[in-house]
């Protein structure tokens, strides 16, 4: 029982009905009712969110509507916790990596193995393109020879589909658990699991160490539940490392936690500043069916791929048979979140089958393309804030042999996002030349 359910929080329903039945022989299983009450509020002990008890009533009962994606938790269910199987003293790990660090990205990888041996969480702010997936490398090795549990758990999916190869390439002795909401892996116990951040709600005092990649990303960032969450699947003696490519107080400040910075890129070269475009009219031309002639212009002076960034689907859809008619003999793709073929299109642009891919903010961070220019179509509108401009810019020139591109922001008018994201990146490429 204990390979497929150990470290798990779980509802009844969610345990296979051959398991069930150990639910009442085991004495260290804890059921903890799933929520708890006050005057007028109903609190979810699965998320943490207090739902107000007149908005969430069901059946005489009621209902968290937080986490109901993950499988409507009721105030009449209750919470499985079982705990984790103890860990042998040591398995000796190897890391199959070739590559090697620069100076500084060994000095923080070495900080953050320092951290983890005093018991201290680790927030590390590294420019896109810094190579902080590597800067890891050291600290799985150790903490899976310790005979611990670690985890990476990201707010984006595509930020997992991105790791789980290169982790499996850099750990082939380890087994690795992959889980997001459509995932066809199922829990089976390992001790290295890359997950979204939802899925930490399914986890109770099981990683020894989790990183929180991309903490700045949206929803994790502003989201008391998911941080909620996060400490729940966390050991109590456990430890945090936040990685991040944007400044951001709220993690900076997190308690008992030391920080480094890396603000040059793995390869040397300067992350690329954003040129900003202004097109009268342009989302009102671009509803009629009318590319602006300055964005046809980059884009056909180019030798790059490019990926537009959209701030909606309903913008994209109507833009998408336009670029399709005017560059016919490109390859154009579209992918968004709720895009059925969402993997193998993200997969076709990583080998570089496609010409021009048209996105909504999904692919803003935590993916890597080789040889790719960007276009953030309307970056003055709201949905576009500093941390995403910086993420996008971040997707150029992340390749040692293609480490230039451009960087467009298209706009009716600039705002205090787009000024303050180009401001930062300069900031960052001053601070990677002292």
């Amino acid at each position: 029982m204990y390979k497929t359910l150990q470290g798990r929080q779980l509802l009844k329903q969610e345990i296979p009905h051959p398991l069930r039945k150990y639910l009442k022989k085991d004495n260290s299983i804890k059921k903890v009712k799933a929520m708890t009450y006050s005057k007028k509020d109903i609190t979810c002990r699965r998320c943490g969110h207090v739902n107000n008890q007149d908005s969430c009533q069901i059946n005489g009962g009621f209902y968290c509507d937080y986490c109901l994606n993950m499988g409507r938790v009721t105030s009449e269910d209750v919470l499985y916790r079982i705990p984790k199987s103890p860990r042998k003293t040591s398995q000796k790990t190897h890391c199959f990596w070739q590559g090697e660090l620069t100076k500084q990205q060994a000095c923080i990888s070495q900080e953050i193995l320092d951290s983890y041996r005093r018991t201290r969480h680790h927030f590390v702010h590294a420019v896109t393109g810094a190579g902080k997936t590597e800067m890891l490398f050291p600290l799985i090795e150790q903490v899976l020879t310790d005979g611990k549990v670690i985890g990476i758990a990201t707010p984006r999916i595509d930020v997992c589909l991105e790791l789980y190869p290169r982790m499996k390439e850099a750990f082939q002795d380890t087994t690795i658990n992959l889980l997001y909401g459509h995932s066809s892996q199922t829990y089976n116990g390992a001790s290295f699991i890359i997950c979204t951040t939802h899925q930490l709600m399914r986890f109770y005092r099981y990683f020894d160490v989790l990183v929180i990649d991309e903490a700045d990303a949206f929803p994790y960032v502003h989201s008391d539940e998911l941080q909620y969450v996060a400490k729940q699947s966390l050991e109590k003696k456990g430890c945090f490392v936040f990685l991040t490519a944007t400044s951001n107080p709220r993690l900076e400040h997190y308690s008992n936690t030391e920080k480094s910075m890396l603000a040059k890129r793995f390869h040397g070269q300067d992350l690329p500043v954003p040129k900003t475009i202004y097109c009268r009219n342009l989302a009102i031309n671009l509803r009629k069916g009318k590319l602006p002639k300055k964005m046809r212009m980059e884009i056909e002076a180019s030798d790059q791929s490019y990926i537009l960034f959209f701030p909606d689907i309903a913008l994209m859809s109507m833009v998408y048979p336009v670029v399709k008619k005017t560059w016919q003999k490109k390859k154009v793709a579209m992918v968004h979140a709720s895009s059925d073929t969402r993997e193998q299109v993200v997969k076709q642009m990583r080998e570089g089958k496609i010409d021009l891919l048209l996105s909504t903010t999904i692919l803003e961070r935590g993916v890597t393309f080789k040889n790719i220019s960007v276009m953030v179509v309307c970056a003055d509108h709201r949905v576009f804030n500093r941390a995403s401009l910086v993420q996008i810019a971040g997707r150029v020139g992340r390749s040692v042999n293609y480490p230039t591109g451009h960087v467009i922001f298209l706009h009716e008018g600039k705002n205090q996002a787009m000024v303050s994201a180009i401001k930062e990146i300069k900031q960052m490429n001053k601070e990677a030349k002292r």
